[in-house]
């Protein structure tokens, strides 16, 4: 059996099998491939479709979304349309760009918030809380360093330092994400 390195397939990365043309997939694994686009586009679909829900829902009941819910479900939107472009390219090993995307769309809407609240304190001083000010700079300064991270090129030396940094970042999300959890009542409101 022969080994061959596809074009749609991470760099580095063979897969065992009967002939194929390198960077030809097969129809078994091009029929694959479709299975996985299917998928991002789904998940792609479903989330424009609760995005236009709720702004929907926003419009005709005012004060039944917030803003941070839209802003929330507008960022989804963004990263699915990228992932499902990424997978029809690349239907395997794109968890990273899906990640990375997230990662810059999430840097864009903190520094959108800080900016939000720094623009209605210069209208008017005190309309946002030195408080929630602080908590909004040290998302954005979160934002940026976590961005900062995904950029660094030393990490993609090898493929387990980038499976580390990986794994890394998605026990921060998850221990993010319990903290969340635990203090949803003391610390998000607002």
């Amino acid at each position: 059996m022969a080994t061959v390195t596809h074009r749609w397939l991470p760099s580095g990365v063979a897969t065992a099998q009967g002939p194929t043309l390198a960077g030809t997939p097969s129809p078994a694994e091009q029929a694959h491939a479709d299975l996985h686009a299917r998928y991002a586009e789904a998940r792609l679909r479903l989330a424009q479709a609760n995005l236009a829900q709720a702004e929907h829902l926003a419009s005709t009941a005012p004060h039944q979304v917030n803003d941070l819910e839209l802003a929330s479900l507008r960022r989804r939107v963004e990263v699915l349309e990228r992932h499902a472009a990424t997978t029809r390219a690349r239907p395997h090993g794109n968890g990273f760009d899906l990640a990375r995307a997230a990662v810059e769309t999430a840097t864009l809407q903190a520094e959108k918030e800080l900016a939000a609240a720094r623009a209605a304190n210069a209208r008017r001083a005190g309309t946002v809380s030195a408080t929630t000010l602080a908590q909004l700079e040290a998302a954005a300064d979160l934002a940026r360093a976590r961005l900062s991270i995904w950029e660094d090129p030393s990490f993609l030396d090898s493929p387990q330092q980038r499976m580390q940094m990986q794994i890394d970042q998605l026990a921060d999300d998850v221990f993010e994400l319990i903290q969340r959890v635990d203090n949803r009542f003391s610390v998000d409101r607002r």
